[in-house]
């Protein structure tokens, strides 16, 4: 359900009576009208975007002091020009949205006795993949001392086949063991039935799987999870379907139902044309009372109708955390700000565990690379500092104006909120403000920068 919504309107439509359901005694014609007139709001994909952007307010980057060689894999870190940056906001929004995705650290095939100086004068380096929940068929573990290591991988995979200008996408199974990978495919047997394949096969140098299973719920076994959203993606299914019944009673309202009272039907089954410029008279007689009339529901049902879709929505804005326009009678500034920290606390652990990831990912890259350096990641996750934004810069600046605080914390506090960016360098700004100051002495125009203390008494 999560994959449908995260793949759009048309996917959910193609789906059919999965997400919405026909009526009893609705003819297929009519479903196929109301299903494609369905109307589509992409909540839950916008709720989606303002939760994962919250860890990449800041660059997620290399921390301590990585060699020139981790550096230059930070930098195009899967083979296809992704940065660590870029590779890690992917990950982290299919871990949202589908409650885990997986690095697999993998390497081109080498001879196995392959040195180091072999896999560089080839090229080789190690390349990470990016593997979303759905993408997994199977996943075991083994405990290994204190460390719990994946023994076998088995995932989708797909690959594009071309024949002449024409083009089709092939599904594929990879599996990965310690000391073997092995990549199948389709083939048609001799009954006509589809069956597996071998492609290809090769070794596996590492004595485990270089995989890392990142998950923001908690684990059912070793694969399983529940996605933190699901309920958000439920009430996304609520809103289409009740937007569904609202479309066809607007448009039963729109072009209402004309009812002939004390007529004969058409002998011949013809309709009645209605419309601008068209005038309908009633055939009269003795003793015969006609008149014309407009079935169409009650303005009233239409305004509950739309206040429903709205309270949907507005629920759905409210667990998504999506910005709220302040009105009359809406809940209080604290009950929202306990709301924010609530999330920010939630976001902070998926973040937290993104970064833990990613460093046992750099683990396995290193093997691959047969170096000991151990690679540390920095991921922003000092979210809370936004929840009461102007006001807490207003008193920092009080603060610093009262000498309680130091330039450098004042300065590291903005830089936190991002008031300053993250180009923002402190002796640089020092020597540009001591360059404002008039005066050719650099002492005294650097001492006017300082507070002046209070007196002591």
């Amino acid at each position: 359900m999560v994959r449908a919504i995260l793949d759009g309107a048309d996917a959910v439509r193609r789906a059919g009576q999965v997400y919405l359901p026909k009526h009893p005694a609705e003819s297929d014609d009519e479903y196929k009208r109301r299903l494609a007139s369905a109307p589509w709001r992409p909540e839950f994909e916008d709720a989606l975007r303002s939760i994962s952007s919250k860890p990449f307010a800041k660059e997620v980057a290399l921390s301590g002091d990585p060699s020139e060689e981790a550096k230059a894999l930070a930098e195009d870190i899967d083979g296809r020009g992704n940065n660590l940056h870029v590779f890690a906001k992917d990950l982290f929004e299919d871990g949202v949205s589908l409650g885990a995705a997986g690095i697999l650290v993998d390497f081109p095939p080498m001879a196995p006795n392959a040195t180091r100086a072999d896999e560089r004068a080839a090229g080789a380096r190690p390349y990470w993949v990016e593997i979303a929940a759905d993408e997994i068929i199977a996943l075991r573990t083994e405990r290994r001392g204190a460390r719990e290591v994946v023994t076998h991988l088995r995932v989708w995979e797909t690959a594009t086949a071309i024949n002449g200008f024409e083009e089709s996408v092939v599904k594929k199974i990879r599996v990965i063991e310690p000391g073997l990978w092995q990549l199948w495919h389709q083939v048609k047997g001799v009954d006509g039935k589809p069956q597996w394949a071998l492609e290809a096969e090769g070794v596996m140098t590492l004595d485990e799987v270089p995989f890392v299973f990142y998950a923001t719920a908690d684990r059912v076994g070793a694969q399983y999870v529940r996605p933190p959203m699901l309920d958000l993606a439920n009430m996304q299914i609520e809103l289409y379907r009740f937007m569904s019944g609202e479309e066809q009673i607007y448009t039963i309202a729109g072009a209402p139902m004309l009812t002939a009272n004390g007529m004969a039907a058409p002998e011949d089954g013809g309709t009645v044309e209605v419309g601008p410029g068209r005038i309908l008279f009633a055939p009269g007689g003795e003793h015969i009372s006609t008149s014309w009339a407009y079935i169409q529901p009650a303005a009233e049902n239409l305004k509950a109708i739309t206040a429903k879709a709205q309270g949907i929505i507005e629920d759905m804005r409210r667990l998504g955390l999506q910005p709220m326009l302040p009105k009359t009678g809406n809940v209080t500034a604290t009950a929202t700000g306990v709301e924010a920290a609530k999330a920010h606390t939630a976001v902070g652990t998926w973040a937290n565990g993104l970064k833990d990831a990613i460093e046992q990912a750099w683990m396995f890259t290193m093997r691959w690379m047969k170096s000991p350096e151990e690679v540390t990641v920095s991921v922003h996750t000092d979210f809370g500092v936004s929840l009461q934004g102007a006001e807490e810069v207003r008193e920092l600046r009080e603060a610093r104006a009262a000498g309680m605080i130091s330039e450098e914390t004042f300065w590291d506090e903005l830089v936190r909120r991002g008031v300053l960016g993250p180009q923002f360098d402190k002796d640089e700004e020092r020597a540009r403000l001591i360059a404002e100051i008039p005066g050719d002495d650099p002492e005294e125009s650097e001492a006017a920068l300082l507070p002046t203390p209070d007196p002591v008494t």
